[in-house]
């Protein structure tokens, strides 16, 4: 994430050190060799893991592997032992993030037997960052903001209307029961202004924890993280609505702003196996890494293959976990070399590009393709002049990929409320289907920008079913057209429905085998009605 805005922080205790006082510390990555000496067993995950994240496992089918269990608590102590402060520490890249006095210290890290790798991450002078007052505000009074939309969305109408999401609010689907996981720099203003009191009151505001600095304070420094957090979660009916207001929330601070380094991908780590070990089903990011403060550590663009940095190797662990990922494809569209940022390259992250108001890929957005060939962005939500709160509670306009990305998270939550047996890669797989560029995909906006609406198949339809309907499958399910699929039965009618409820085609069965032959991509509906009379409706993804 590009830096140059710096914000005020309380003097947070971290390893004994603040980071108000001055002098030089050296900040490693350190990889182990193995997790021996663990306390903990694959066959007991509910010592490390929550009920709720053990139930997202169960519901996907997810088995409890080594990568579950914590790092070797006999190495971390011996590690504190030896005078070294442990900052974070990652199960899933087994190894931690230790900070040093000098860097005799930190060439001594190589002799203890367990260590396998020592990658020099910062060399910081400790010191406290300073206010941030540089955002441009539009200003709106309080007694202002009822005339500014007459819609209950007021300022927040086209963001989300442009991903046709609105008719998924009306029927109930706005995040409830929901954890969305957020990392970002900072939230100010999250635990004080109007836009987030129904957040707040309701008790959504699950948690919060700090990877910067330590501690559960993220309400200072640098306000992005409200920006982006108000275009999801901020309530103020006719003023304002985010495209998942009654979601929860849990704040992670994971950028630092005095540096750029590559240990901020290292607390991005640490911040989504915390977030898996709480349950969150979705992770959205709004940060970026590609240029380091040292040069030598920078990626290249051929490092953008999705399977080497740190960021990019765990975003793909926590989608194979069970949660979704969504991170901003940056807003490097027009820099030279053009380029993503990690972990925008990862093959299970949902990247996010930007559209202007109009509709058109924005020109700042960052696209690849990857260095092994792929497609990114995968779909474009609004990322021009979009309305946000500021951390005084002032209504702002703000460009970036930043704000894309919530936005598309918040519709995603929606989404899988009401496809809540739907798996993270049904959820990638149907946005891309229902992108308006999924016919013409190309490498500056991916398939589009996705409808909602579309994907919510109309109640009709869904409803419309016969009382002694029995549970049918169709296989392959999601399928393309020309697949053919495998019926329940040898024989058997089948009616196939759009998702606005028209017919499409009737077939009859007799060899327990259809070839799909849909006029396009999209979700449909498959009546399928057996000799005995028995009948279902069963859903059908066609990429």
């Amino acid at each position: 994430m590009k830096k140059g805005i710096i914000a005020a922080v309380a003097i947070i205790l971290l390893g004994g050190m603040t980071h108000a006082q001055e002098g030089i510390v050296y900040k490693y990555w350190v990889s182990l060799k193995d997790k021996a000496g663990s306390a903990y067993e694959i066959t007991r995950p509910e010592a490390y893991l929550s009920p709720r994240a053990l139930e997202r496992r169960h519901l996907q089918g997810i088995a409890i592997d080594s990568l579950d269990l914590p790092v070797s608590e006999s190495y971390i102590q011996t590690l504190i032992d030896s005078g070294y402060v442990v900052q974070n520490k990652s199960k899933w890249l087994n190894g931690v993030t230790v900070f040093t006095p000098d860097e005799v210290s930190g060439s001594r890290l190589w002799n203890f037997p367990f260590v396998t790798d020592v990658k020099l991450c910062d060399i910081a002078t400790v010191k406290c960052p300073v206010e941030d007052n540089t955002y441009p505000v539009v200003h709106y009074e309080p007694n202002e903001w009822r005339n500014i939309g007459d819609s209950l969305y007021g300022m927040g109408l086209t963001q989300i209307d442009q991903l046709g999401g609105i008719p998924l609010h009306k029927d109930g689907y706005q995040g409830q029961g929901l954890i969305i996981g957020v990392c970002d720099v900072g939230f100010p203003g999250v635990d004080t202004i109007q836009p987030f009191d129904s957040l707040r009151q309701s008790g959504r505001l699950l948690a919060s924890r700090d990877f910067v600095w330590g501690g559960e304070d993220v309400y200072s420094i640098h306000a992005h993280g409200t920006l982006v957090l108000s275009t999801m979660a901020a309530y103020l009916p006719g003023i304002y609505v985010g495209t998942a207001p009654l979601a929860s929330y849990v704040l992670c601070r994971t950028e630092n702003t005095l540096s750029e380094t590559p240990l901020e991908e290292y607390n991005w780590v640490a911040a989504a196996e915390y977030l898996d070990s709480l349950g969150a089903d979705i992770v959205t990011s709004s940060l970026g890494y590609f240029y380091f403060d040292s040069s030598y550590q920078s990626y290249t663009l051929e490092d953008l293959d999705g399977n080497t940095a740190p960021m990019t190797i765990a975003s793909n662990i926590a989608f194979s976990r069970g949660m979704l990922i969504l991170n901003a494809a940056g807003n490097d569209g027009a820099a030279n070399p053009q380029h993503l940022n990690v972990p925008a390259d990862a093959e299970h992250v949902l990247t996010v590009g930007a559209t202007m108001r109009g509709g058109g890929v924005a020109p700042f957005s960052s696209h690849g393709p990857t260095a092994d060939g792929r497609t990114k962005p995968d779909v474009l939500a609004l990322g021009a002049d979009v309305a946000c709160f500021t951390r005084t509670g002032e209504l702002n306009r703000v460009n970036g990929t930043s704000l894309a990305t919530p936005i598309m998270a918040g519709m995603m939550a929606c989404l899988w409320q009401r496809y809540p047996d739907w798996t993270p890669q049904q959820l990638c797989d149907s946005v891309r289907a229902w992108g308006n560029m999924a016919d013409a995909v190309d490498e500056m906006g991916g398939y589009g920008i996705p409808n909602f609406g579309r994907c919510y198949p109309s109640n009709t339809v869904e409803n419309n079913l016969t009382a002694d309907a029995v549970s049918l499958r169709l296989y392959p399910n999601p399928a393309h057209r020309g697949s053919r699929l495998r019926l329940p039965a040898d024989r058997a009618n089948v009616t196939i429905f759009d998702a606005l409820g028209r017919k499409v085609e009737t077939i009859s069965v007799s060899n327990g085998m259809m070839v799909v032959n849909t006029p396009a991509n999209g979700v449909f509906y498959v009546r399928i009605v057996l000799e005995g009379g028995n009948s279902s409706m069963v859903k059908l993804l066609v990429l």
